[in-house]
């Protein structure tokens, strides 16, 4: 198992706490992936309700079934692991050459690059032209296909234009 970080607070009033890392948080748990909090040194699997990178060294995250901030906080300074496997970079490598084709202008390219930044992936893709970075957030991909080599994406309104 991999270090995340540890638990240095609560967070709001719904049952998140704050996870620090001092070498960066590289991933997100997914939504009912379990991450393991060592508690009087067992690693206990709580599965997650919700995980977003705050900063580059802090992760927010809530898990199932603890709704508040006391049922949380006796987990204050425990450290918490997880079992995924990172993402070999030979697999974001593998999106270079897919086509990305946005549903709402209709724009298309090729992504040339895709840069691991802490908490979030971008795609580098050559449209008309132009070099655009693009956010691969799950919120934003409608559809992947490996076969035909396409990334089928609904970006926000302009943000094509935000790198002009």
């Amino acid at each position: 198992m991999k270090t995340i970080g540890r638990i240095t607070k609560t967070y709001g009033f719904e049952g998140a706490v704050v996870v620090r890392s001092e070498r960066g948080i590289t991933g997100e748990p997914q939504q009912g992936e379990p991450v393991f909090v060592v508690t009087d040194g067992i690693p206990v699997p709580f599965f997650t309700r919700e995980a977003y990178c705050h900063a580059s060294d802090t992760l927010i995250i809530s898990f199932d079934d603890y709704l508040t901030p006391e049922s949380v906080a006796h987990l204050r300074g425990c450290e918490v692991l997880t079992d995924r496997r990172e993402e070999p970079e030979d697999d974001l490598k593998a999106l270079e050459g897919f086509t990305l084709t946005d549903t709402v202008t209709g724009l298309s390219g090729t992504i040339t690059e895709i840069i691991r930044n802490p908490g979030q992936l971008m795609a580098v893709a050559l449209i008309m032209g132009t070099e655009v970075y693009i956010p691969l957030h799950p919120d934003l991909i409608v559809s992947v296909d490996k076969r035909h080599k396409a990334i089928t994406m609904a970006l926000p309104e302009g943000l094509i234009r935000l790198n002009d």
